[in-house]
């Protein structure tokens, strides 16, 4: 009696009944790597099908795990920092802020012991004077002492900064006399009245180089000096953008002493930040160019905005540094103001109130100084011959000479990037790792998906089949 042998070689055309039947199918099928190892055909390899179990299961489970922590990466929103430097033809002359250290005019004070007591306990030299100012003594109802100020009353007590011959002898742009009334303005700071270049309009330029660009000669007028902003003598410059205030954007500036030829090199630098949901800084946000009310955004702006309410409602006026019509009066700034300043900057929940996130877009200025003895023995010598009416070391005792230059016509721009450029990114990095650990693709999920959709709609069919067989029994 002959038997027929069935070759295994032929594929099958019976239904597949059982979830057996279909794994053994999709195992030998399917796009993942190794899947084949735990078929039927195998299964007599006992260790063998436990250590392609073990280890596909291990890689089924970290690539999971990877899966799930690459997804919330991506809704982090991660960023990247690039640099590039941007070549131009020529480039917008930034704005700078030049302050005498010691802008009181000593001979324009009343000569009194009175005055200069008041004038001792509102400087820095305060916390060595143990003298008190006595405000019941009429001399500071007839000074005017309680009257709220303006800006002219404010210039009356300092140096002259503006007129010919004052603190800014001479200023030259591209080797050209530039009018002082024009080209600068007065700029109130703790330090008293500063001088500000170029604050309302574009000045460019396409020269390197501290021939061709901003020269400034300064007479510092020590002879004058009297209470000043701090013990010593010379100036403070800043280099900014002409938008920003420079009292409130957070960066001190370079200090020079008389006697002094001092070349800046400045180098621009923009930062370009993503807005929310990226963030900028830490967990800090950005804020967008426009504010609420569409004019643009600046957060020395901001920052100057928040202390002015801050004064106000502490002192119920406002000290010179901000914007106004009037300004606090000297009783109220030696009373009020001196220790709402120090609350203000002390106290770092004040500040924090302040909201004034990083902007978008900023620019800054890097310097870079070098300097030489000015005027040297002989020019000294010189310019003594010319002008008699000054004594020999004049010269060297005030006069400051500043060189403001670009070392090259570029800017570096520092940019804020996403991570994952768009959703395929994320795709991308998804399927590197499915096929670093199981050499799967979308077809492969696909196939998974279609095993798992049959083997589920089997179950559900053998148990309905079932079923039926168990009520046929018992009704027989």
């Amino acid at each position: 009696m002959s038997t027929k042998s069935k070759d295994i070689s032929t594929p099958s055309t019976e239904p597949l009944n059982t979830i057996g039947d279909l794994w053994n199918d999709f195992s030998q099928n399917t796009g993942f790597h190794g899947v084949n190892k735990l078929s039927g055909i195998t299964s007599r390899h006992k260790i063998r099908l436990l250590l392609w179990t073990c280890f596909i299961l291990s890689c089924g489970i970290y690539l999971i795990v990877t899966v799930v922590e690459e997804i919330n990466n991506y809704y982090r929103y991660p960023t990247t920092m690039t640099q590039y430097t941007k070549p131009e033809n020529e480039i917008e002359f930034p704005s700078v802020t030049i302050c005498n250290l010691n802008s009181l005019n000593k001979s324009a004070i009343k000569n009194d012991s009175r005055i200069d007591n008041y004038y001792s306990n509102v400087s820095p030299f305060r916390g060595f004077s143990n003298i008190t100012t006595n405000w019941s003594d009429p001399i500071y109802d007839q000074e005017g002492f309680y009257l709220n100020r303006t800006l002219e009353d404010v210039m009356t007590d300092e140096k002259n900064i503006l007129d010919p011959g004052g603190f800014l002898v001479y200023a030259t742009f591209h080797l050209s006399y530039l009018d002082v009334r024009k080209y600068f303005k007065v700029k109130l700071s703790h330090m008293g009245p500063c001088l500000t270049s170029n604050p309302d309009m574009k000045i460019k330029t396409n020269h390197v180089g501290s021939v061709f660009h901003l020269t400034l000669m300064l007479d510092l007028d020590s002879a004058n000096n009297y209470y000043g902003s701090s013990y010593g003598e010379g100036l403070q410059f800043l280099v900014h953008d002409s938008k920003e205030d420079p009292i409130f954007e957070g960066n001190s500036g370079f200090y020079v002493e008389p006697g002094k030829e001092v070349f800046a090199s400045v180098h621009k630098t923009r930062f370009e930040y993503l807005p929310s949901p990226y963030e900028a800084m830490g967990n800090e946000y950005c804020r967008d160019h426009m504010n609420n009310d569409g004019s643009q955004y600046y957060r020395s702006s901001c920052y100057k905005d928040c202390s002015s309410t801050f004064f106000l409602d502490r002192c119920n006026c406002l000290p010179y540094t901000h914007n106004s019509t009037y300004y606090c009066s000297k009783f109220q700034v030696a009373n009020c103001i001196l220790k709402a300043i120090g609350d203000y900057y002390n106290q770092t929940k004040l500040v924090d109130k302040c909201d004034c996130p990083l902007p978008c877009s900023s620019t800054h200025y890097d310097v870079s100084l070098t300097s030489s003895l000015f005027p040297s023995d002989f020019y000294s010598k010189k310019i003594f011959d010319l002008n008699r009416d000054k004594h020999l070391d004049y010269y060297r005792q005030n006069y400051i000479a500043l060189h403001i230059y670009f070392d090259q016509l570029s800017t570096t721009v520092s940019q804020q990037v996403p991570k994952y450029s768009s959703a395929g990114d994320i795709f991308a990095n998804l399927g590197g790792q499915m096929g670093l650990f199981l050499g799967a693709s979308i077809v492969t999920l696909i196939e998974l998906c279609e095993f798992l959709i049959y083997a589920f709609w089997t179950f559900l069919s053998n148990l309905r089949n079932r079923g039926t067989r168990v009520q046929k029994v018992a009704f027989k």
